[in-house]
């Protein structure tokens, strides 16, 4: 299945929840009255398995028993108070108290939350967190649930957060800095776009002056006597919900709710909270932005539409038709990209709600430099088309095939919903209310109403999105000498002259060839093995390839797929690299057989399987997934992708120009260059570890780069093939047979070759001077040769995992220098046995040096005495709770069975105790000084273009 993508646009960057509605109010009310009055009956039941409650203080609480994953609860406390209700003087605020109801409460002191938490096994990020939006808070913790007292503790978190944060003042001196360094991450070309976006989309509303992230004189200078004000006039219980799901007895849990909240005084003197409102203004607005720090330039369409309930069959049938009318619209733009001088280089959308009164509809694109005014045009000329012309029935009926497949799929995995799906369901109906529906409710609908949609009613909703008036179009773009910018009185004439423009109807064209012509003679499965410890069944065929097959009942409705080979770009001569690199792409682009990628999308409608294949550095393969029911697919996919690439010199073109645009400012943006002059170092310029240029598109041809991606594929007999999911093994056999065992094959196996490219030896530090922001970022990389082995990758993940969390506390929660610290560590056998171990963090220019200081402070003393042994324990028991989740994960074993082959290890090791069971404070010492050597690393600073020199000699760039 093939779906428009959202992506990550200004209008959705703080939106708090999604949904499947979109526009506005229609002049075609007969087509949707008679539509609404032919309304199907279903039966819903709504959620029946969630024991809801209201305490007698006001506060509501969700309760859920689920499994999945087993032996875990999600807890939530919901507040319905966020940024918008911030006074003047507490701009920022909202956010800021969420910071500190990690720094004490009434029981937990100073930051014992994250200490007991991380004890459990929890980590302080993935399973730890809150988020601050406009318009609610909402604190997250995942726990275990089979370690006695460990959800009572959680439960009394969750308390002491909603009444008895401390707000000790000195712990609010030392979070300023921390709140700072999140501010800062956020600086940049983006963050100086949002800067005027933000207020431009929301002008006349609070939204408009309220971003959470607030205002940094007001962090700097508030009082506590402020934040507190926040504190008690918000966090209040009738504006707070307590979610608890997960795999345990609901009637306890639902009995300590009551027990820990019901003893919350109710509000003395409630105070009503105030909804806040948009001004929906019957006209389009346009904004240009350009800043020298933007790559490339953007145009997005913001269809700004008042919040509407689903609550009644016909509005789920509305939401239903929008969401078909913007996937059909969808499909006809990524088809346009594929065309050679298309008007934009990519394109997206995102359809649903963003701020609580506001539904968006939204077209974005990247253009061409010099573009914008085209790629305005390609866009509202398609929405002008789809509103003249409508839809083909053929678009209509591969829309609905693939939606319902979609919820075909969904219905499936209803029994696997995890509770941090249930969680986040229940905050968000406590926070926007609606009918609390269930998958099965969900899918009853669909199934309803989806096959009744007629094309009417999808081009009346075209007709209405083109008429609604109340739209933004925000254009953004590099600002550079000499480059000419749009207007906005330029754009609305583009616009304008959009609409009075003829246009054709959409045409396309339909390929009536098969997936595979015809089948192919098959081989056979001439050996069998299994390894009954973990489930797996080893098949070798008759052209040498194998195949690996490990059946699961983790996901009813999923089967993930992977092949490998060794060689990749290795063998290559480096004169031939680039067209390697761009093999992958190729093929791509050009689709398998005698079905270009659009005639190839179009056939696999309704089809739950994808193929990708891949060309990497020392090996080459594919990777993929499929549902049970359409496995037959995904070979067939798997043995063209072998036997049949396609070429396709207009898409190729198309891939061409837009990689130059991508590229060809590529190095204004200060991350850009950190990055390149980090990997230049590390490589020592090494000619394949140098970054694309517009120069190295111009230089590429696509018939070597398919020649190259046919040599690498051509003999199936060194692949290994691996099948992960729900299946019975005797059903993939005449598969796997008919499409894997006919692949040519000699089964002689090749190696990769090593290039010879190794990282300096030594000291090397250099001090990147880019960008405009007061923000700088640093990285330290230790490199050097190793002894490979399962317990030396245990050894440095546990070792990065200790110091992540004593950097955190030290740089973090002692200086208020960064608002986090990276650390990761690994051993790695091929081409030869080495290690490297990354620290990374952001920082004030100013601080660098200091910061870089007590890192190697850190670092030292971790080397002289190891780490402390209750960082040792919470490493090994985060690593015993993660392992607990992953083993009932496809991914997981699907990456391990690759991993262990590869490495020629006992697959039978895979379900044994996790390696870190056995980590002590002295290996961790001993693993510190062999990967921590003061005599052998890379320091790299990224500051402002006026910054400090940070520690080193200037990069030359």
């Amino acid at each position: 299945m093939h779906r428009f993508h959202a992506l990550p646009l200004a209008v959705l960057a703080l939106a708090a929840c999604a949904s499947t509605q979109t526009p506005a109010p229609s002049s075609d009310a007969p087509t949707e009255a008679a539509a609404s009055a032919a309304q199907p009956r279903v039966d819903l039941r709504g959620d029946t398995a969630v024991v809801r409650g209201t305490l007698p203080n006001g506060l509501t609480y969700y309760v859920r028993r689920n499994a999945e994953p087993r032996a875990r609860a999600e807890l939530r406390l919901v507040v319905n108070a966020g940024s918008v209700l911030e006074d003047a003087d507490q701009r920022g605020l909202a956010h800021f108290l969420e910071h500190m109801a990690f720094n004490g409460t009434r029981r937990f002191q100073e930051h014992e939350i994250v200490n007991y938490l991380e004890r459990v096994g929890m980590r302080f990020g993935p399973d730890v967190n809150a988020y601050t939006s406009f318009d609610e808070t909402v604190y997250m913790l995942q726990l275990p649930t089979d370690s006695a007292g460990v959800l009572d503790t959680g439960l009394q978190i969750l308390r002491d957060w909603a009444t008895d944060i401390s707000l000790d003042s000195a712990e609010i001196e030392a979070e300023r800095g921390v709140v700072m360094e999140e501010w800062r991450l956020s600086r940049g070309a983006g963050g100086r776009v949002s800067d005027r976006q933000f207020p431009f989309l929301f002008a006349g509303s609070r939204y408009a002056e309220r971003l959470p992230i607030g205002d940094t004189s007001t962090l700097r200078t508030f009082r506590p006597a402020t934040l507190r004000r926040f504190y008690e006039r918000w966090y209040r219980p009738e504006l707070m919900a307590v979610v608890a799901v997960g795999d345990f007895d609901p009637r306890e849990i639902e009995a300590r709710i009551r027990e820990e909240f019901g003893g919350i005084p109710a509000s003395a003197q409630p105070v009503d909270r105030p909804e806040t409102t948009l001004p929906f203004p019957d006209s389009t607005r346009y904004m240009v932005t350009v800043d020298p720090e933007l790559p490339r330039g953007q145009v997005s369409i913001n269809w700004m539409i008042p919040d509407r309930p689903d609550t009644a069959v016909a509005d789920v049938r509305r939401g239903i038709v929008e969401g078909i009318y913007a996937g059909m619209l969808g499909d006809r733009m990524n088809e346009i990209t594929l065309r050679p001088d298309a008007p934009f280089l990519d394109v997206g959308s995102y359809q649903g709600a963003s701020l609580r009164p506001l539904e968006t509809f939204v077209l974005t694109a990247s253009v061409a430099e010099g573009g914008t005014e085209r790629g305005l045009a390609g866009l509202t000329t398609e929405v002008e088309r789809a509103a003249r012309h409508g839809f083909t029935a053929a678009e209509l009926e591969r829309e609905k095939a693939d939606l319902l497949r979609l919820w075909e799929q969904i219905y499936a995995e209803r029994a696997k919903t995890t509770s941090g799906q249930f969680a986040s369901q229940y905050a968000e109906h406590f926070l926007r209310g609606g009918v609390l529906r269930t998958v099965e409710d969900d899918y009853a609908l669909q199934t309803a109403l989806v096959p009744a949609i007629t094309l009417d009613e999808v081009n009346a909703a075209a007709r209405r999105i083109a008429a609604h008036r109340d739209r933004a179009v925000l254009v953004t773009g590099p600002a550079r000498e000499g480059l000419a910018q749009p207007t906005e009185a330029r754009l609305a004439l583009v616009a304008d002259s959009v609409a009075r423009a003829p246009l054709d109807p959409w045409t396309e064209t339909l390929s009536d060839a098969p997936l595979l012509a015809r089948a192919p003679t098959p081989g056979r499965v001439v050996e069998v093995d299994s390894v009954t410890d973990v489930g797996v069944i080893r098949w070798t065929l008759s052209n040498g390839a194998r195949v690996v097959l490990k059946p699961t009942d983790f996901k009813d409705d999923e089967i993930l797929f992977a092949a490998t080979s060794q060689g990749g770009l290795s063998l290559l001569p480096d004169s031939l690299y680039r067209y390697g690199q761009t093999a992958t792409a190729a093929v791509q682009l050009g689709g398998v057989g005698e079905l270009s990628l659009t005639d190839l999308q179009k056939r696999l409608t309704g089809k739950a399987a994808s193929v990708g294949s891949n060309v990497s550095e020392y090996s080459e393969g594919m990777n993929g997934f499929a549902a049970p029911r359409d496995v037959e697919t995904l070979f067939q996919l798997v043995h063209l992708y072998f036997t049949q690439p396609r070429r396709d010199t207009a898409s190729w073109t198309a891939y061409l120009q837009r990689g130059r645009e991508a590229l060809r400012n590529r190095g204004v943006t200060p991350e850009s260059a950190f990055g390149d002059t980090l990997n230049a170092i590390l490589s020592q310029n090494h000619v394949r570890a140098r970054p694309f240029t517009t120069a190295t598109f111009d230089s590429l041809d696509i018939d070597r780069s398919l020649a190259i991606y046919r040599e690498r594929f051509a003999d199936a007999g060194d692949f290994t093939f691996y099948f992960v999911g729900r299946f019975d093994p005797d059903s993939l056999r005449p598969l796997a047979e008919t499409y894997l065992a006919s692949l040519p094959g000699t089964g002689s196996g090749e190696r990769w070759r090593d290039i010879g490219i190794r990282p300096p030896a030594g000291v090397v530090r250099r001090t990147v001077r880019r960008g405009v922001e007061p923000k700088a970022r640093t990285a330290l990389v230790f490199t050097g040769p190793a002894e490979f082995s399962r317990e030396a990758t245990a050894e440095i993940s546990g070792l990065a995992q200790a110091l992540e969390i004593r950097l955190r506390e030290r740089l973090r929660e002692d200086l208020g220098g960064t608002y986090g610290v990276g650390v990761s560590g690994g051993v790695e056998r091929d081409p030869y046995a080495r290690y490297s171990f990354i620290v990374n963090f952001g920082s004030a220019p100013e601080r660098v040096d200091e910061l870089t200081g007590v890192v190697f402070a850190v670092l030292d003393s971790v080397r002289a005495a190891g780490p402390t042994q209750e960082e040792v324990d919470k490493v090994r028991e985060a690593a015993r709770r993660s392992r607990e989740t992953a083993l009932r994960e496809n991914d997981f074993w699907l990456g391990r069975l690759l991993s262990y082959d590869r490495m020629g290890w006992d697959i039978r090791m895979i379900d044994d105790e996790p390696l870190s069971a056995g980590l002590t404070v002295e290996r961790l010492r001993d693993a510190a000084r062999r990967y921590l050597d003061r005599s052998r690393y890379v320091q790299v600073s990224l500051v402002p273009e006026n910054g400090p020199a940070a520690g080193g000699g200037d990069a030359q760039q």
